[in-house]
């Protein structure tokens, strides 16, 4: 048995199984109808991954997250497999029928972590609330490492009173995580009030030391990547530069690079401090790699994700309709300006 105290692994893979959701939450782009219909297109092919990672002569940590990741077919087998020589962690909704099968077979000492996300507002609406505690108390007794996490979207956070009081009577603690975008025209999480920074158990220096890491030195794309349903693998979900496709094997990067954003949410320094201190103990930040200015990044970001061809998961009906959505919305406009530039 592998200890979860102090688990050894050489690197971090987020695997975007899909992009599709069940659920569609009003803050999250897997939300929209007309973009997660046409994300059912696509699946990250697990058992070819597994292969590869196993080739690789590495002991990864890898996130299952999406879209929704137990929509993904054989989601129980492929974990079975990945398991068997490295760690798993899930960003969930714990909805899905999968989840079950999940928490019967998998052996709990090679999750690190299921992040199961508590979207109140849809979960009540499509009536799934009780399943989502069902499965919880499920995955809890079977010794998971398992956190129930709402986003801290403004409009929620007035009923945080309400929603931790209905949990802790189930035996669970409910916990907010910032929300990253645009409420009212005011920008997040930086808009969060002394009131609402306690809820999520935050303090404002903490906003500026954490998600504030623009010039810092970050390992993503050195032991930390992103890999989209078609295989290719990003530095992050932020930075749009691809380092290969994952089905001809893992090519990470030989330095740090520098982050280019003012507004980040993804801190590996934070995240995983493990591996940020891996990644400096081997190259520190001799020769760290700054990424292209602004208005590069933001134009290859669009190119890449909404005009490529050779993305197999938009269609060209997609990308126009996204085009739309962002280019009519002006506080997503504005929040996309203020802080990727």
């Amino acid at each position: 048995m592998s200890n979860l105290r102090n688990p050894q692994y050489d690197a971090w893979l987020h695997l975007a199984t899909s992009y599709h959701c069940n659920l569609e939450c009003n803050y999250c782009i897997a939300g929209i109808r007309y973009v997660s219909k046409i994300l059912t297109k696509t699946f990250l092919n697990l058992f070819a991954l597994n292969k590869i990672l196993n080739d690789s002569n590495k002991i990864y940590k890898i996130t299952l997250t999406g879209g929704e990741p137990f929509l993904a077919p054989n989601i129980v087998e492929a974990c079975i497999e990945l398991t068997k020589k490295h760690f798993i962690s899930f960003n969930t909704n714990l909805t899905p029928k999968s989840v079950k099968e999940f928490a019967e077979k998998i052996d709990p000492e090679r999750v690190l972590c299921i992040d199961a996300a508590c979207h109140i507002k849809e979960l009540e609406r499509r009536n799934l609330l009780s399943r989502y505690i069902d499965n919880f108390l499920l995955c809890k007794n079977r010794g998971f490492n398992i956190r129930a996490i709402e986003v801290g979207y403004p409009p929620l956070l007035e009923e945080s009173d309400k929603y931790i009081k209905i949990f802790l009577e189930q035996g669970i603690d409910l916990t907010y995580s910032p929300y990253f975008g645009s409420y009212k025209g005011k920008s997040y999480p930086d808009s969060y009030s002394e009131k609402e920074l306690k809820i999520l158990g935050l303090t404002k220096k903490d906003i500026i030391d954490w998600f504030h890491q623009y010039g810092k030195l970050c390992n993503a794309g050195y032991n930390v990547g992103i890999i989209h349903p078609n295989g290719d693998t990003r530095y992050c979900v932020l930075i749009n530069e691809s380092f290969g496709n994952v089905y001809e094997g893992i090519k990470f990067k030989d330095k740090l690079v520098r982050c280019p954003f003012k507004l980040c949410n993804c801190p590996m320094n934070i995240y995983d401090p493990y591996l940020f201190r891996k990644a400096m103990s081997e190259v520190g930040s001799y020769d760290a790699e700054w990424i292209q200015p602004s208005k590069y990044r933001i134009s290859q970001f669009v190119k890449n994700f909404i005009f490529d061809g050779k993305q197999n998961y938009l269609t060209d009906n997609t990308r126009k309709l996204i085009i739309e959505k962002v280019m009519s919305n002006k506080f997503l406009r504005k929040y996309l300006f203020k802080y990727w530039i």
